[in-house]
């Protein structure tokens, strides 16, 4: 099967789902920077049992987020629905903007009672507009020789999500308890990033790197607690992974993702325990559903402490 052929037709257009799935910050397609307008929808879901989770570059903490509340056992579930538009400027030059809505449910279980071997289950959720990011890609250098096509990535994140701080609680079991949750990390981000993109029949490897910055604020006094200034920790983000052609409508991938994300700090003090380590693997398939559509679907398994067990993503690209 000859890739080059294949390129023009089918196979790159299912691909392209498989780096748009690695991360939010280093979002390219296999077909290019075109000057055709791109809708991709698409939903995401994750699943984690864990007491923590990173969300867009910033890490969800006891400390910083919900203040002096306790959790000893929380189970997380995040839909995250969204649209991602891209639209060429120029010849290799293209604007993005990613529109999310997020539903996330949290379970948690405490032990109460005189003997503490009663378990207590509680559970909230909230479903609200997440934080809206937008992009410009630009094409470095495209494929030529054993140079891979690549791709310089800005982004930028809002803060258009429901606040982190000052959530009300309640008090149960003598500890403040979260009533409602946020769908946003209260801080705008800022993140640079390349992408590399080489050919090998029939396959197609791709890498990215990226490093995501977020800015400090200023919160003051919400809620009852002071949390004064908070800097959430800088990510530096990886990955890399292969997209294999099975014929000309049908192709799987396998790529890893790992991302490194540095200590907060608190009125410029860094907190205890804020640094995360996220790494997670992801198996794909895609099927072109026509000469401009396609569908792609992946499931990543979680391999750090930090990493969502499992996550599912369902993709649906095409060109305008």
């Amino acid at each position: 099967m000859c890739l080059k052929k294949l390129n023009k037709t089918m196979v790159l257009l299912i691909a392209s789902a498989v780096l748009l799935s690695l991360s939010p910050v280093l979002s390219y397609g296999f077909d290019g920077l075109g000057l055709n307008p791109k809708t991709i929808e698409g939903v995401s879901c994750s699943h984690t049992s864990r007491a923590r989770i990173s969300i867009s570059g910033f890490t969800l903490l006891e400390a910083i987020v919900i203040g002096r509340i306790v959790t000893e056992d929380v189970k997380r579930d995040v839909v995250t629905p969204f649209i991602n538009f891209r639209y060429g400027i120029a010849k290799d030059l293209q604007f993005e903007v990613k529109v999310p809505w997020m539903y996330r449910r949290d379970k948690e279980v405490w032990v109460a009672g005189p003997s503490g071997t009663d378990e207590m289950e509680r559970t909230v959720d909230e479903s609200n507009l997440g934080d809206i990011e937008a992009a410009l890609n630009y094409q470095l250098l495209r494929e030529r020789g054993a140079w891979p096509d690549i791709v310089l990535n800005i982004r930028g994140k809002s803060t258009t999500g429901k606040d982190p701080y000052g959530l009300k609680t309640e008090l149960i079991e003598g500890k403040q308890r979260l009533v409602e949750l946020p769908t946003g990390s209260g801080h705008y981000g800022l993140s640079a990033g390349l992408t590399f993109v080489k050919s090998s029949d029939p396959a197609v490897l791709f890498a990215t790197l990226g490093y995501f910055y977020n800015f400090e604020r200023n919160v003051g006094v919400k809620g009852g607690v002071d949390y004064g200034k908070i800097k959430p920790g800088d990510s530096l983000e990886l990955g890399l992974g292969m997209a294999y052609a099975l014929n000309e409508k049908l192709s799987t991938s396998i790529s890893y993702q790992q991302r490194f994300t540095f200590k907060s700090k608190q009125n410029g003090n860094k907190v205890t325990n804020s640094d995360v380590n996220v790494g997670s693997l992801f198996f794909g398939v895609s099927h072109a559903l026509g000469a401009k559509t396609s569908l792609s679907f992946s499931v990543g398994v979680g391999l750090t402490k930090d990493a969502p067990d499992v996550t599912v993503e369902m993709r649906v690209p095409f060109t305008l």
